[in-house]
Order: structure tokens, then C-alpha cells, then sequence
């Protein structure tokens, strides 16, 4: 697909690098759904701005408008919305089939809420706010990301024993779920690299893991959003590590404030 094209009616607003832009992207393009892409950076306050909170009042991304005008949020209702509305997108979604749907969503709920969920706490806080905020918070950030790989670790033992593993998590094809679960991975190890934090490398050397991380890597639809993640990645770090700290200082004072006092040292 081209999303560069400025006549496609149906628009992605995001960024590359963030894993739920990427699970909406990577079922577009699987499905072979037409759309264009407007980058909307939370690094530089365009979440915040009235046009996307017009798309996306929760001021997040990614957002997603349809050619008749319909504009969605939140990459999971997003991806249910096209199974609905386009058959093409019903293999990985399949909402005529009820029975095999609730088991999808089980897989997806489990890897939103006890994989997803606690993994993005998880880098933002230990690694991502106390760069770009210069904080002088190093010991607890360790302590955070220490007990947060545990967590996180027995959420994805107990995903991979819950699974097929053939090598994706329903078996020979992928379904939503596994499209989740690999920009999950696949973040991790971009950021472990911008951060210097292997720990947030989650693949690790587990073989059904790495052969999930590798089966879907070696799909076209996900060598064209790594490339274009890859594209992103210099003006995504510059904003993260440069841009964004010196851009919310002022909304940090209190912030600073209240740190100091639940830690007991100046951060």
C-alpha cells in the first residue's frame, strides 16, 4: 500500500514507532486496504492539539478516519471496526464466527491488558520519562524495570502456554492478537537500543517466542511497516531524547515536586 498517497480517503494518524499505529497499519496492509498516513508526534504536543482531538479526544493515537468519514480510536476497536465492515479483514478477525472470535479476544484482552499494558509502564517509566526529563532517579528506575521484567515475563510464559505456538498464537495463520503481540516484541527491541536497556528486549531466547518473532517478520506486510518504522526512527529519537523534556518542563515543576517527596532526594 502507499501510505505517503495524498488522495487515499482513508487516513492513519500516528507515528511508526508506536506498536498500536503499527497493529492498525500492519491489518490495513494486510488486508489491502487502501490509505494514506499523517505523522501526529505525542513527543511534540500534536496529540494535544484541537484537530486531533477532534479525531482522538482521548489525545492519543492512533486515529483512523474511513473514506465516508468515520473516524475511529483505539487500535483495537479500530481493527475490529474494518473486520466488520471489510471482509478482507475477517481472517484475522472473524466476527461472523462467535465462538472463535471470543477466543481471539481472549488472546487479545490478555496480551492489551497483562502484556501491553504493564510493558509500555514499564519503559516509559523506567527508561523513557527519566531520560527525557533528566532525572536523577537511576536507582529506582533499575528496581521498577527489574520487577516489571518478572511481571512481564510470566504474563508472556503463560500467553505462549495458553497458545498453539504453529507458530502463531491460533495456529498456521496470524489472527489480531499476533499482530499486537509483535509490535509489542518489536518495540522492545527498538528501545532497548535507543535506551540501552536489554532488558526491554523481550524476545530473549525463548525458541517458540523467537520463532513467533521470526514467522511473522518474514511476512512482506511486515518488512514494509519496518521499513518504515526505520525511516521514523532518527526523527522519533531526536523528539524522545532532545525535544520533548525541554517542550513539558514547564508542566514538570509540580511534578518535580511531588517526586522529591515520595523518594526523599532532589530528582
Amino acid at each position: 500500500m502507499r501510505p505517503d498517497r495524498q488522495d487515499a480517503t482513508r487516513t492513519l494518524y500516528g507515528f511508526w514507532l508506536s506498536p498500536y499505529v503499527s497493529l492498525v497499519a500492519h491489518v490495513l496492509e494486510e488486508a489491502g486496504l487502501d490509505y494514506a498516513y499523517e505523522r501526529v508526534s505525542p513527543f511534540v504536543g500534536e496529540t494535544w492539539s484541537g484537530a486531533h482531538s477532534e479525531r482522538n479526544p482521548l489525545g492519543k493515537v492512533p486515529a483512523l478516519r474511513e473514506p465516508d468519514g468515520t473516524v475511529l480510536y483505539e487500535s483495537q476497536a479500530i481493527c475490529r471496526f474494518l473486520a466488520r465492515r471489510h471482509a478482507s479483514v475477517r481472517p484475522f478477525y472473524p466476527c461472523d464466527d462467535a465462538v472463535r472470535c471470543a477466543r481471539i479476544d481472549g488472546l487479545a484482552d490478555f496480551v492489551t491488558f497483562s502484556i501491553s499494558g504493564p510493558f509500555f509502564t514499564w519503559f516509559v517509566v523506567g527508561a523513557y520519562y527519566p531520560k527525557a526529563f533528566h532525572l536523577k532517579v537511576e536507582a529506582e528506575a533499575e528496581t521498577f524495570s527489574k520487577l516489571s521484567m518478572v511481571m512481564v515475563s510470566g504474563a508472556l510464559g503463560r500467553l505462549l502456554s495458553a497458545g498453539e505456538m504453529k507458530p502463531f498464537l491460533l495456529g498456521a495463520e496470524p489472527t489480531l492478537p499476533d499482530f499486537h503481540l509483535f509490535h509489542v516484541l518489536e518495540l522492545g527491541r527498538t528501545f532497548s537500543d535507543l535506551f540501552d536497556m536489554p532488558l526491554i528486549d523481550l524476545c530473549g531466547a525463548n525458541p517458540a517466542l523467537r520463532e513467533f518473532y521470526d514467522s511473522m517478520a518474514a511476512r512482506p506486510s511486515t518488512r514494509t511497516i519496518q521499513g518504515r518504522q526505520r525511516a521514523e526512527y532518527a526523527a522519533t529519537r531526536r523528539e524522545i531524547l532532545e525535544e520533548f523534556g525541554t517542550a513539558v518542563e514547564p508542566m514538570l515543576k509540580q511534578g518535580r515536586v511531588g517526586l522529591r517527596a515520595l523518594l526523599g532526594h532532589d530528582v
